[in-house]
């Protein structure tokens, strides 16, 4: 593995493409550069989920328990961030691509099985997918991002927001202990 191996939040699309020896790997898209990684695309997108705390299988089934079971669902690659991908095909499928839904601008038919999509950075690719199905994909993907904001939104519980463990710190004084006495100061 190599750091251009971990993906950014702007990181747009995985392609699989094959080397001089038949290897399958992945030509990486990014807004303002590209480059080929020698792992597959869903091996890439795998070994991304596992640095950032997840792996494949977990995203899928948290996909699936909020969206429900379905084929090709989207998957949550940083929850924090807000970064939601989804593949063209079955993540098996060594012709599956990934894409970053947040770096879609626009798509079009291009005839009833392809369909041209558009960056935001310009970047244009065919892919192998009827307009419905692409659209399908993406409408998935905006709904798992908007309930899983939805979901997570109680959790942020303004009280707690800036609070630390007090064990974990030395000599740190909290809003309400500058609120009750502004001159007193730090060691």
């Amino acid at each position: 593995m190599q750091c251009d191996d971990i993906m950014s939040s702007e990181t747009m699309l995985y392609m699989p493409e094959y080397d001089a020896l038949g290897n399958l790997c992945t030509r990486v898209i990014e807004r303002d550069s590209e480059y080929i990684s020698k792992l597959a695309p869903t091996k890439l997108m795998d070994y991304n989920l596992r640095y950032f705390g997840s792996s494949l299988r977990g995203a899928f089934d948290g996909s699936k328990m909020i969206l429900g079971k379905l084929n090709k669902n989207p998957i949550v690659v940083h929850e924090r961030s807000n970064i939601v991908w989804f593949p063209s095909k079955s993540f098996i499928r060594p012709e599956c691509q990934w894409f970053a839904v947040h770096h879609i601008q626009d798509y079009e038919a291009m005839d009833k099985k392809n369909t041209k999509v558009i960056f935001m950075n310009g970047y244009e690719i065919t892919v192998d997918l009827s307009f419905r199905s692409f659209e399908y994909r993406i409408q998935r993907a905006y709904l798992l991002k908007y309930k899983l904001e939805k979901r997570t939104k109680h959790l942020l519980v303004q009280y707690d927001q800036g609070r630390v463990f007090p064990r974990m710190t030395n000599n740190v004084i909290f809003d309400e202990d500058v609120k009750n006495d502004r001159n007193k100061t730090v060691l």
